[in-house]
């Protein structure tokens, strides 16, 4: 099977790092081949995704072409979105993550891409909408909640290495809550019931930022409305 590699970036070179030791043959090229058969991975801006996409098929008829952007829809039996549902960087492992894929329905696809030891599970045609919104809220949103946690225990005069340990020992162990018991992994405040602290804490932040003050009012809001809700259906 050949395995082709357009582009360097932090895909790119995770996907490099993990084909290397599993003796897969790839080549990293810097433009679109010819005539060739296989699989091409394209490992590149959003931007530049759909012209590759559209050059690769034009010179190469039988090659499968896999990209990685969620915010690029192409319909060719031949093109597959190869989403990783993770953050990644340069040094990301990718055994350890678990990809979706859309495109065609193609078992002999499915097969190729299986040769090169990626965990993937086939999601259908496209990605809706829905699909997009859960991606952002697993990934932006825990981003952004731990960089303001960071920045409110720095006010409170923790240093940097134990206002790490602190959020990240946090975030861990409350994920593993709520995967565990759903719901009921969810503590704190709003999950008890106990106005009166977040009152407390949302003036405390008021007087930092108001923005972000209104921001936790309306989270703390909408996880005393999830509990509600979750009563009054049992």
């Amino acid at each position: 099977m050949n395995v082709f590699l357009i582009g360097q970036g932090n895909v790119g070179t995770a996907l490099s790092n993990f084909l290397q030791p599993r003796r897969i043959t790839y080549e990293i090229l810097e433009k679109v081949p010819e005539s060739k058969s296989g699989i091409i991975f394209l490992a590149v801006s959003d931007s530049a995704v759909k012209p590759l996409l559209e050059e690769t098929l034009q010179k190469n008829p039988e090659i499968f072409a896999v990209h990685f952007s969620a915010a690029t829809h192409f319909e060719n039996e031949r093109v597959f979105l190869l989403h990783p549902y993770s953050s990644i960087n340069k040094k990301s492992k990718l055994n350890q993550i678990l990809f979706t894929l859309w495109g065609e329905k193609s078992p002999v696809f499915e097969e190729m891409l299986k040769k090169t030891g990626l965990n993937f599970v086939y999601c259908g045609r496209n990605p809706d909408q829905l699909y997009h919104a859960s991606a952002v809220m697993s990934g932006n949103f825990t981003q952004f909640f731990a960089v303001h946690a960071l920045r409110l225990l720095k006010l409170s005069g923790f240093s940097k290495e134990v206002s790490e340990k602190l959020v990240l020992q946090l975030v861990n162990s409350s994920l593993d809550n709520v995967f565990r018991d759903g719901i009921k992994g969810i503590t704190g405040p709003a999950a008890r019931g106990e106005k009166e602290v977040l009152l407390n804490e949302i003036n405390a932040l008021s007087e930092k930022d108001k923005e972000f003050a209104e921001l936790f009012k309306s989270v703390n809001e909408a996880i005393s409305r999830l509990f509600s809700d979750e009563l009054k259906n049992r």
